[in-house]
């Protein structure tokens, strides 16, 4: 069963024309039906003040952040200072950060900033509260804690999507989770949240059972013990995708529909009583709508494969060769020819052998200059890229909700790569200290021809008026 395109071959065509290959294609429309879906379905079940709170690391573009936060309906979650600080400029004040072995000086700028605070270690309890103390901030009025329950699920290729279990990096551990709510409560935190994410890409509803009860269970269990209330309760995210063609979609309803029965064991089937849900999926809002186009320049055969290098490499989309991921591929113009299907290899340029698209992938017969398109590349690609070879990331450009294409990102340049470098006058001799000095950027959306003109303007109104204060001056000098 093919999986769909985001636009007819000859769209894809006028817009590689346009922006080039390597070329990272969303659907906003996409991405806020998806995020729709999701509220619908939890709503639907009795979870009326349910959120969720996009996970930025997944694909932290400002224009998609803003498209969800502003008309999605969504919050944000955040895992870096970094993330913080693109959450700030789109205008999103209802954030939550959730960082691990934390910084003081990152706790600092996540209690500047008000957002929640969602520690995944007991010991930060402390260095939360130095913290504020050293700086003359009020410690958190709410706080929550992610819980590691010791067991975890993914359906991925990769073992480092089990996020719970006693070999994950991440979370407070059952026997530490109450000293650390009761130092909360000792410094000051008035207002509690709970927190739990133990997978990624999950496809087994049944899991949410589970984790969810378990969850809840601790929750009744800090209420009783520290006479504490819980405000909200953050299920985390990781809704898997299928990505592979054929494979059956999360049933929303169901999930919806489990957790609801969770908390009405825990709770009581008055649901006015029931805490707040929040979920913070990345992966499941923006992955399957997310496009990676690539032009193939070469065909190989050697030892009896196929070769199609391609233009895109593992800078552009790391999981297939990280963590041997599958990304479903399509060609659209050989399927347009009929040529026949044949196994093969898709690989990049890098100059390491694991920069790998598909191995034995069964593709339509390829020719160079063929368009490639790697689908479900909308979360944890263009954020996981990198610079290795020199190697430029692609622009990014949004289907926006009427259908025009914009460009929401810009095509690195060679300059991009080595502007922040310096030459020691030790050993530069003639050269520049600086090799490349960044492009200027455009103002506000001007040409080249209206910035220079722009500038030139500017230039000369400012010796019109250090003109006119020298004649003002002397005149008064007289």
């Amino acid at each position: 069963m093919p999986k769909p395109l985001p636009l007819t071959v000859a769209q894809l065509t006028d817009l590689v024309a346009e922006y080039g290959t390597p070329l990272q294609i969303y659907s906003e429309q996409g991405i806020r039906q998806q995020a729709s879906s999701l509220h619908e379905a939890f709503r639907k079940h009795g979870f009326d003040s349910f959120k969720e709170y996009f996970a930025v690391k997944a694909l932290p573009n400002p224009a998609v952040l803003l498209s969800l936060t502003r008309d999605g309906g969504c919050g944000l979650d955040c895992s870096s200072t970094g993330e913080l600080w693109i959450a700030d400029k789109v205008g999103c004040k209802d954030v939550m950060y959730t960082s691990n072995y934390t910084s003081k000086e990152d706790l600092k700028k996540a209690v500047i900033q008000k957002v929640i605070i969602n520690l995944d270690d007991a010991s930060l309890v402390d260095s939360l509260k130095e913290t504020c103390e050293e700086n003359r901030l009020p410690f958190p009025e709410l706080m929550c804690f992610r819980l590691n329950p010791g067991t975890g699920n993914t359906a991925s290729e990769t073992a480092s999507n089990l996020l719970g279990g006693p070999s994950a990096k991440f979370g407070v551990p059952p026997e530490q989770i109450e000293e650390a709510y009761r130092k909360a409560k000792q410094y000051g935190a008035r207002r509690f949240g709970i927190h739990m994410m133990t997978g990624s890409c999950v496809l087994d509803e049944e899991y949410w059972a589970l984790t969810v009860s378990k969850l809840l269970e601790t929750l009744k269990s800090l209420r009783e013990k520290l006479s504490i209330e819980f405000e909200f309760v953050n299920i985390g995210g990781g809704i898997g995708i299928p990505y592979q063609p054929g494979k059956a979609e999360v049933d929303l309803n169901n999930v919806a529909s489990i957790v609801a029965r969770a908390f009405q064991k825990a709770f009581g089937a008055d649901k006015a009583k029931w805490p707040r849900l929040y979920m913070e999926n990345g992966r499941f809002i923006t992955g399957p709508y997310g496009w990676l186009v690539t032009r193939c320049h070469a065909v190989k055969s050697s030892f009896g494969t196929r070769y199609y290098g391609v233009d895109a490499t593992m800078a552009n989309l790391m999981r297939p060769g990280m963590y041997g991921s599958y990304h479903h591929i399509t060609v659209p113009e050989a399927e347009l020819r009929g040529e026949p299907v044949e196994l093969a290899n898709v690989v990049g340029t890098l100059c390491e052998n694991n920069d790998w698209f598909a191995k034995d992938r069964h593709l339509p017969r390829s020719r160079p200059g063929d368009l490639f398109v790697i689908h479900d590349t909308g979360a944890h690609g263009h954020s996981m890229g990198f610079q290795y070879n020199a190697k430029l990331r692609a622009p990014e450009v949004m289907i926006d909700m009427k259908g025009t294409p914009q460009l929401i990102r810009e095509r690195e340049v060679i300059q991009d790569l080595f502007a922040n470098t310096i030459l020691p006058d030790s050993i530069r001799g003639n050269l520049p200290r600086r090799l490349a000095v960044r492009p200027a950027q455009l103002i506000d959306g001007l040409t080249v021809q209206q910035q220079i003109g722009f500038v030139s303007t500017s230039l000369v109104v400012a010796g019109a008026i250090a003109y006119l204060i020298c004649r003002v001056c002397d005149n008064r000098n007289k």
